[in-house]
Formats: structure tokens, sequence, C-alpha cells
């Protein structure tokens, strides 16, 4: 895997974080795990990659 697939690992990072808040507020707790578990590992290929799980816009509009 290269850096290319950043976006597209960091896309799917916050498809998994709001599909495990449903699973929890649906009380789908297994569900929700397996989500948080998808989410963990994208952030530890990311990491892997020397990216990070946020983009450059997210973290600017997080820092304001």
């Amino acid at each position: 895997m290269t850096p290319e697939y950043a976006p597209w690992l960091r896309a799917r990072r916050e498809v998994e974080l709001t599909l495990a808040r449903d699973a929890a507020e649906r009380g789908w707790d297994r569900e929700a795990e397996r989500h948080r578990c998808t989410s963990e590992r994208i952030d530890r290929l990311l990491a892997d990659l020397g990216q990070p799980a946020h983009g450059a816009a997210e973290a600017d509009e997080s820092s304001a």
C-alpha cells in the first residue's frame, strides 16, 4: 500500500466511526466494537504509511 491510498483510508475511517456511533446508540455492542476495530486498523495502516489520520484540511479546522 502506498501513501496515495491515504485519502481513501481516511474516508473509510470516518465511515467506520459513524457506523460505530450508530451501532452504540442502538445498543449493538458487538457491531460497534467491530467498527471500532476496523477504524483502529485503518489508523495503524495510516501510521505505517506515515500519514495522519486526519487530512490537512481537517487538521486546519480543528486547530482554528
